[in-house]
């Protein structure tokens, strides 16, 4: 859930907040604190646990985000008139609901009270199945992502390439073209960072790189700088002009909202068909995909041999961000309206 409007939830009289994962990476992950909210593991979806949930927590609303629809859950809710809504959704027409085999789950979701979704590709999939309980309301994380200006304080001299959330793919693509391509700064900030993967890094670039951990920031930027540190991320794309995001060659692409909105040219792998905020980036000409090593060199020599058009495509990142915000207030309108 956006921290706006976590804020927004947390700002009503009396309210306490409840938000639940399932997967480690997400609850640990999520470090937001008020003497309101609470973080949980949630069990699963089975109806003695919704059942026993429900009665537990009495929530005064239900929301859930994106994509993990828990139908025993909703069920329970809609038993004991708890308002449920869903925000920041997408449907496609080949998903299970839509099969003969899902029709029961297809009625339980339009049961919910109000579906919000994060495309008109999605709204239309709902309506031409026969929902009436739904509605556009767009992407909650271009509201998120922030233009706080960065505590670092780092010094360029050269263009900076940025490896955000990578993982094997992207790397293996960056480390074949390192050595390629001269007067170019390089951060990789893999997905996961433990001291194996970064003893690898220093393995595998050798003198050339420099841990984020040891960094003079009184000094250039080295060639090439590997992050060994949490929490740094967003930060540091002030300072890279061209993002290369990693997910894209698993179909499981990381937020690259929070890239483009420090001014990136963003480049990710091929699978991005589920992600409408990649392909509104290609359709608008500040992204590209990256399918190999040799397109990913023929990208880079581009963008950094033309630094006017890099700088136009850049501002046009920053502006499709704010033109793109405002689903917050969406969401908390039909939020309002359920409690």
């Amino acid at each position: 859930m956006a921290i706006p409007l976590i804020r927004r939830i947390l700002e009503l009289k009396n309210t306490q907040l409840i938000m639940s994962f399932f997967s480690p990476s997400g609850y640990e992950n999520f470090t937001f604190k008020d003497t309101n909210f609470i973080k949980i593991y949630l069990p699963f979806d089975s109806k003695t646990n919704s059942k026993q949930i429900v009665e537990l927590i009495n929530p005064k609303i239900l929301i859930f985000v994106k994509y993990d629809l828990w139908l025993n859950l909703i069920n329970e809710c809609q038993k004991k008139n708890i308002p449920t809504l869903v925000f920041s959704s997408k449907f496609r027409a080949d998903q299970w609901y839509f099969k003969i085999y899902g029709r029961s789950a297809q009625n339980v979701l339009k049961s919910i009270n109000c579906i919000l979704t994060v495309d008109h590709l999605s709204k239309k999939v709902l309506k031409e199945n026969g929902f009436e309980n739904v509605k556009h309301s767009g992407d909650t994380r271009y509201d998120q992502v922030s233009e706080n200006i960065p505590t670092l304080k780092l010094i360029k001299k050269y263009p900076c390439i940025i490896l955000g959330s990578s993982w094997k793919d992207e790397e293996v693509i960056a480390a074949q073209n390192i050595r390629e391509i001269n007067n170019i700064s390089w951060i990789i900030a893999p997905h996961d960072i433990d001291q194996k993967k970064v003893l690898e890094f220093k393995e595998i670039f050798g003198k050339d790189s420099v841990l984020f951990s040891e960094l003079d920031v009184e000094k250039p930027l080295p060639k090439i700088l590997i992050i060994d540190k949490i929490g740094v991320l967003a930060e540091l794309y002030f300072y890279s002009d061209i993002a290369f995001i990693g997910g894209g060659f698993s179909g499981k692409l990381h937020n690259i909202l929070e890239a483009a909105s420090k001014g990136n040219f963003i480049l990710f792998g091929p699978k991005i068909k589920n992600y409408p905020e990649a392909n509104l980036m290609l359709k608008e000409e500040v992204s590209q995909v990256v399918e190999d090593k040799e397109s990913f060199k023929k990208i880079i020599l581009e963008l950094i041999s033309n630094p006017k058009e890099l700088k136009r495509k850049q501002k046009r990142a920053i502006e499709l961000i704010k033109e793109n915000r405002g689903a917050t207030n969406k969401v908390w309108n039909e939020i309002e309206k359920l409690i």
